[in-house]
């Protein structure tokens, strides 16, 4: 079945689909927000990736930023209906302009939504108090969060509630130990505890439900997916389980491969089970490759953000992307807001080419809006072959990850 036969499909069973995200959200609680990367490669399309603490939100259209203000309105009516101050905690990136961009731009939007927020770091360099920060989209106070008692305070700014765009891979500070305020996402989120594979077990797990009701290849809209743990990279037999594990993710990928009749190696992308950033991740078509890195693979398998230690591994089956920019490979990247999927950009890299992590730097989003896909004037430039689907799907496949992640969380 192509991508525009099962959008066709979703189309006209609408309802039905409705219903059983319905039927899979009672009993559940959605997170704030979280952002997925998503890979089409025409014979199928997939979450590769799944972040519960999201930065980026810089990158919205002005629709897509509209929308998203609305979701948090309802997010916060519903769950935190008393709340009005809110602190959003960030990471330790200063120097990034980027990042304090999408900062800048969360804050607005949360003020859009009917809150009052400050934005705040535990930063070393910050100076009592609050330090300007001037970019070119505007400028903001950055506060540095102190304590009194049991409340985290911003310069005397004492918040009801805590929005944490940290995702706490080097643990939780201190300052946050035993305090009233609540935190979302919850802390125990955050990459020093949580695992990719249990996410994409559960991922898994829905999806092939879903399959199952509307007659659909589960494989078409999931990646093979295996881990290893406790791994030794300077161990060989910790290095030839690690193998086994490559190659097994490998020959079931051959099999569909051989079933749809796709004439492209497979390949995985073995990536470190907890971080984020695009960090740890290598490309092997084989899982004798593995056993022959040379020191500088190994230290990019190894390199991760924070202080936890890279000893497990999530093997994922590699997408290609059959879509373009100029040339350069794109993927989309879809958010979400509680329940709802507000909007996202396609990601795209020049230096990069179909089969590799595009989620690097150098990445590059502008001109990528969604919105994009329908307008001629781009055509020259945007090759996406099945357009209206793949936007679509995608935002049905982050719906679902949105499902994953409250079933993570609970």
């Amino acid at each position: 079945m192509t991508m525009d036969n099962i959008y066709k499909l979703f189309q006209t069973k609408q309802p039905e689909v409705e219903k059983w995200f319905e039927e899979k959200w009672k009993g559940l609680k959605p997170l704030l927000y979280l952002s997925c990367d998503i890979r089409h490669s025409g014979h199928k399309i997939a979450v590769v990736d799944t972040n519960l603490f999201p930065a980026g939100f810089n990158n919205l259209c002005n629709s897509y930023s509209r929308l998203t203000a609305e979701t948090f309105k309802g997010y916060f009516q519903t769950y935190h209906p008393q709340t009005r101050k809110v602190l959003l905690y960030g990471e330790e990136h200063t120097r990034n302009k980027f990042y304090l961009k999408n900062l800048l731009h969360l804050d607005r939007l949360l003020e859009k939504a009917g809150l009052e927020s400050r934005i705040g770091t535990t930063g070393e360099f910050l100076q009592e108090g609050k330090t300007r920060i001037d970019l070119e989209e505007g400028s903001f106070d950055l506060y540095k969060i102190t304590r009194k008692g049991n409340r985290v305070l911003a310069d005397g700014y004492e918040p009801e509630l805590i929005i944490s765009n940290n995702d706490f891979a080097s643990g939780v500070p201190a300052v946050f130990s035993n305090i009233d305020q609540p935190i979302i996402p919850d802390p125990k989120l955050g990459w020093q505890g949580r695992q990719k594979i249990i996410h994409f077990r559960i991922l898994r797990e829905l999806l092939a439900d879903f399959s199952a009701r509307f007659d659909l290849d589960l494989w078409q809209i999931y990646p093979e997916t295996g881990m290893a743990a406790e791994v030794n990279i300077e161990n060989a037999e910790s290095l030839r389980l690690l193998a086994s594990k490559i190659d097994a993710v490998l020959e079931k990928t051959r099999k569909k491969y051989d079933e749809y009749g796709i004439k492209e190696t497979p390949y995985v992308y073995v990536k470190n089970n907890r971080g984020t950033y695009g960090l740890g991740i290598l490309i092997l078509y084989s899982g004798e490759e593995i056993l022959t890195l040379n020191r500088r693979q190994k230290n990019k398998l190894l390199s991760s953000k924070g202080t936890t230690p890279t000893d497990s591994f999530l093997i994922q089956e590699g997408i290609p992307t059959i879509d373009a920019y100029s040339g350069y490979p794109i993927e989309p990247v879809i958010y979400v807001v509680g329940k709802t999927d507000v909007g996202g950009f396609f990601r795209f890299h020049e230096t990069k080419n179909e089969y590799e992590n595009l989620n690097s730097p150098g990445m590059a989003f502008s001109c990528l809006c969604l919105h994009k896909l329908t307008e001629p004037h781009e055509e020259y430039f945007l090759d996406c072959r099945q357009k209206e689907s793949v936007v679509a799907l995608s935002r049905f496949l982050a719906r679902v990850a949105a499902l994953a992640a409250a079933q993570e969380a609970a």
